[in-house]
This record gives C-alpha cells, sequence and structure tokens, in this order.
C-alpha cells in the first residue's frame, strides 16, 4: 500500500506546485485552462461536479488509509499489550537475553516486542561473528530461550523475528593472519 502512496503523493505534490507556478508566474494573465477545456465544461453541466465527486471520494479513500498508517507505525516500535502483559514480557526479556549471551557466537543480543495485543512479535536482534552458524544459532535460540520467553511472558503464538548483524572485519582479520 505504501508503495502506491508515495509516488501518488510525489505526483499530486507536484501537479500543485506546477499549477501554483503556472497561477503566480509570467503567464498569470492566461486562462488556467484552455479554450476547448472551458468549452467542453460550460457545454456539460455535470462536468464540474463529477471532477468534485471524484477528488472527493480521493480525499476520502486517503482519510481512511492515514489511521491505518499511523497504527501500523505504533506497533512498529512499541507492544500493543496492557500493563501487566508488558510488565511479565519486559521481566522474561532479561532471562532471554542472558541465556542468549550463554550460547556459543552470541556477541550480543537486543530484545524488542512490538505489534498489537492481538500478534504481538519478538524482534530479536543478534550480533556473530561472521563464521558464525547462523542457522545453529537460530535454531538454539527457538528450542531454548525463545520457548521459555513465550511460557515466562504467557504469549503461546508469539512470532519471533530473529534478525543478524554479523561483525565486519573479523573475516578479513583472521585471513591477513593466516
Amino acid at each position: 500500500m505504501r508503495t502506491v502512496i508515495v509516488p501518488a503523493g510525489a505526483f499530486l505534490l507536484a501537479a500543485g506546485a506546477g499549477t501554483l507556478l503556472l497561477g503566480l508566474g509570467p503567464t498569470a494573465d492566461v486562462p488556467l485552462l484552455a479554450p476547448a477545456v472551458a468549452r467542453f465544461a460550460a457545454a456539460h453541466q455535470l462536468f464540474w461536479p463529477v471532477v468534485a465527486a471524484v477528488l472527493e471520494t480521493a480525499l476520502v479513500a486517503a482519510a481512511m488509509t492515514l489511521p491505518a498508517q499511523w497504527r501500523a507505525v505504533r506497533y512498529r516500535r512499541r507492544s500493543g499489550l496492557d500493563g501487566p502483559a508488558r510488565e511479565r514480557a519486559r521481566a522474561a526479556a532479561g532471562d532471554l537475553r542472558r541465556e542468549a549471551l550463554e550460547l556459543e557466537d552470541v556477541r550480543d543480543v537486543r530484545v524488542g516486542l512490538t505489534g498489537p495485543a492481538a500478534r504481538p512479535r519478538l524482534l530479536l536482534t543478534v550480533t556473530c561473528p561472521p563464521d558464525a552458524p547462523l542457522a545453529e544459532v537460530c535454531a538454539a535460540l527457538g528450542a531454548g530461550p525463545v520457548h521459555r520467553y513465550r511460557a515466562a511472558a504467557g504469549l503461546d503464538g508469539l512470532v519471533a523475528d530473529v534478525r543478524f548483524d554479523v561483525l565486519p572485519g573479523a573475516a578479513a582479520q583472521s585471513d591477513k593472519l593466516r
């Protein structure tokens, strides 16, 4: 949906700026509508009401999508869970981080809980060295710390997104040492 909104907004911005420049620029005394368009609009009584209805429909559609876009932005940043559930999740996050750091090849872990109350999502950003077996680290996280986090937080259907940050430069240094 956002891929449609951005070009449409850019087009409308350019069209508005162009119309404003035409109205204020050196051609200010020239009619904005070509004579043929003005004759067509005068000959058809419903021309301007149809234009107004189309623009009003576009305005209502845009106004209806804005709350959904703001809600999506809000839930990307924080959870929609209520206070007690958020406190349980925060307490379990400390345990999850501690357990994850005990795994081999895990250097750092950032834990975040986002999404609405009906579909919460656990975001894990795991920092590993370049030679770490990421599939094994992911499997170990899912089988151990993430499973215990779901149980401790009381969120059985919790979806966990694991993102890996691979440390830069470690592979180049090990190649130089050989």
